[in-house]
């Protein structure tokens, strides 16, 4: 839930419960998330703070105690109704953050919801669905507007050009916007994969010596894609986790045509590159880092 909360941008489906069963679940009706916290930006304080959830004043006379499905949020047989979430700052206590938030579900679902695990003695067993359909929320709407902040650590590996692409690129996203997003990104792949390569090479786990051969290679023919094909038993054992070659699935994802693609399928895509670029770049600043950790701790020892 808080992953929901801290990152998710509109229209982006989180899985609130895989199989819903009566009687315990929770986060299905306004109510159930009334005091959830979670962290985010305070534009007052200008740093991350623990935010709380309430509700508007018209849902206060329901709190703990809503126990069944109303009509109200039931829609043909299914979960699905949207209601505002007013999450306020618990440091500064003056600036909100408004959700508007919509919860369904696949399939048909029970209106009890029970609030009790085990049947009373007197009653064999629960009345229960015949499917235990999934429950999902999206945000539907945001006030402020939702903006996602990029991690310190790929925008200092960034020039000023490619953390334009990068913010850009994490805001569409946030906003369901997958061919412009891709776009975004794609660019970012582009220009600094070579870079990315060069980084690599420097670490202390990689072979230094057969990348910059494949790097020479490539400056005569930079078209010819040999670099990103055999550099893989040239990684630190750090990007080789994966067990796949992360520096030709990036440069892959720059050779096929961008409106060939739905938006959809565009919005999956760039969400996928984003975590594996993102993985790459963490995982040279966190070699970088021990590397410099290792030489003060070296010096001080001589």
């Amino acid at each position: 839930m808080k992953d929901f909360f801290e990152n998710y941008g509109l229209y982006k489906r989180f899985t609130l419960h895989k199989e819903y069963t009566p009687g315990g679940n929770k986060f299905i009706v306004p109510t159930d998330f009334v005091g959830q916290t979670f962290e985010y930006i305070c534009k007052k304080e200008g740093a991350f703070r623990t935010f709380e959830i309430e509700l508007e004043q018209s849902y206060e006379p329901y709190y703990g105690i809503m126990c069944n499905l109303s009509d109200d949020f039931i829609v043909e047989g299914k979960l699905n109704h949207t209601f505002k979430a007013i999450c306020k700052c618990k440091s500064c206590k003056e600036y909100h953050i408004e959700f508007q938030l919509h919860v369904y579900s696949s399939d048909l679902i029970t209106k009890d919801l029970g609030r009790i695990s085990k049947p009373p003695s007197n009653v064999s067993t629960l009345t229960t669905p015949k499917t235990k359909p999934e429950i999902f929320i999206e945000k539907i709407g945001a006030y402020p507007e939702i903006k996602i902040i990029p991690n310190k650590l790929i925008t200092n590996y960034f020039d000023r050009e490619s953390n334009k692409w990068y913010y850009k690129g994490i805001n569409a996203l946030a906003q369901n916007f997958g061919i412009g997003a891709l776009a975004y990104f794609r660019r970012i792949v582009e220009k600094e994969l070579i870079h990315i390569i060069e980084s690599i090479k420097l670490l202390p786990d990689s072979h230094d010596t057969e990348i910059q051969k494949l790097l020479d290679k490539h400056n005569e023919k930079p078209k010819v894609s040999t670099i990103y094909d055999n550099i893989f038993e040239y990684l630190p054992n750090s990007l080789k986790i994966l067990g796949d070659n992360p520096i030709k699935l990036l440069y892959n994802q720059t050779s096929e045509g961008l409106h060939s693609l739905t938006e959809s399928e565009s919005l999956e895509k760039a969400s996928k590159i984003l975590v594996l670029l993102d993985f790459v770049i963490k995982k040279i600043n966190e070699e970088r880092s021990e590397i410099k950790d290792l030489k003060e701790i070296i010096k001080g020892l001589k």
